[in-house]
């Protein structure tokens, strides 16, 4: 017995085949409108016959013709799928499909942007639609508009924020008491006349600090601070953590701290940024605290993480006092007999 798919009773007269199935010809009806389909004119989708008006896109609401996707029993033009469902590229708004890049900020980007230019302080792609443009300094250096504003273009604000950040190392443990440190801003070249090395390959160099030793006979006869040296246009934050940083090779110069490895005296400036920088608690500052932690530079980053580490075996004021002994970190044996 042949029986109507649409209402399950039997099928004698006036019945049609489609879809292979029998169904009465009041019984064939969309499944969108429950209106009456033409048995040679219609569209199956989720295996029901509808008018191919009435099968509409959720995102568009006009009618799908040709390809789609289904979702959540619904059927969704391909570009409005992507749209409603696909992440876009904060760069060029395209749909991220496949291979993606997705920043601090939780910015995605498609692979083709990644080597864009950054900005030095954030690290944002500078663009447009992310950044509101930026600014590429004579120098080299790049400052998205986001971080434009807050930077330090003279050396009153910049001797200013110096005497805090004195302060700031003062409480970590390390005071310069009425030891001068003149600060002078600079570009990029002038920074790198100076430089007293060349592992600056993962950063560029920001900022420095410059003494001289005069020596005769292989005997010190005279050590003289003379500067630090920052970058120029620097966001404030950024200016900050370089000044800290800096201010720490001019504490262990004047507390003369002579012979210490290039890893042990800059892991430990590294490590004063990442003390102050744990207690301003703003997402710019855990971004600086990521690019510390993860920085594989053997240098600033394997340094930082030995001091991080030696930190844990001793006390501030014992570790600085191993440290001009030894001129080495600390193991966990040593730093338990030391105390």
């Amino acid at each position: 017995m042949r029986v109507c798919h649409g209402c399950q009773k039997s099928v004698r007269e006036n019945a049609i085949y489609v879809m292979g199935k029998y169904w009465h010809t009041h019984c064939f009806v969309c499944a969108g409108c429950s209106r009456a389909l033409e048995s040679d004119r219609f569209v199956v989708f989720g295996n029901k016959p509808w008018h191919q008006h009435c099968l509409r896109c959720p995102g568009c609401n006009k009618p799908v013709v040709d390809q789609y996707i289904e979702k959540d029993n619904a059927p969704w033009h391909v570009a409005c799928f992507h749209q409603k469902f696909t992440p876009s590229c904060a760069v060029c708004g395209e749909p991220l499909q496949g291979r993606y890049f997705q920043d601090f900020w939780g910015n995605r980007y498609c692979a083709k942007h990644r080597n864009y230019d950054r900005c030095t302080s954030c690290g944002r792609i500078v663009c447009g639609p992310l950044t509101g443009g930026g600014m590429r300094f004579p120098d080299g250096l790049v400052i998205c508009n986001l971080c434009c504003d807050s930077g330090i273009i003279t050396e009153a604000r910049a001797e200013t924020l110096l005497q805090e950040m004195r302060q700031a190392l003062k409480q970590i443990g390390l005071n310069l008491a009425n030891a001068p440190t003149p600060i002078h801003l600079a570009g990029r070249d002038e920074l790198h006349k100076f430089s007293r090395h060349k592992h600056h390959e993962e950063h560029p160099l920001l900022g420095l600090a410059r003494w001289q030793v005069t020596r005769a006979s292989g005997r010190i006869v005279d050590r003289s601070f003379q500067d630090i040296i920052i970058q120029q246009n620097l966001p404030e934050l950024h200016f900050r953590t370089v000044a800290i940083h800096e201010l720490c090779h001019a504490w262990f110069f004047y507390n003369q701290y002579e012979g210490l490895p290039l890893e042990v005296e800059e892991g430990m400036c590294v490590l004063m940024e990442y003390l102050w920088l744990r207690h301003q608690k703003t997402r710019e500052a855990a971004y600086f605290i990521q690019q510390i932690a993860q920085s594989p530079d053997p240098v600033y980053g394997d340094g930082f993480r030995q001091a991080r580490q030696a930190l844990k075996r001793l006390p501030m004021k014992v570790l600085l006092q191993y440290l001009k002994e030894k001129h080495r970190f600390p193991g966990a044996i040593a730093a338990f007999f030391y105390h």
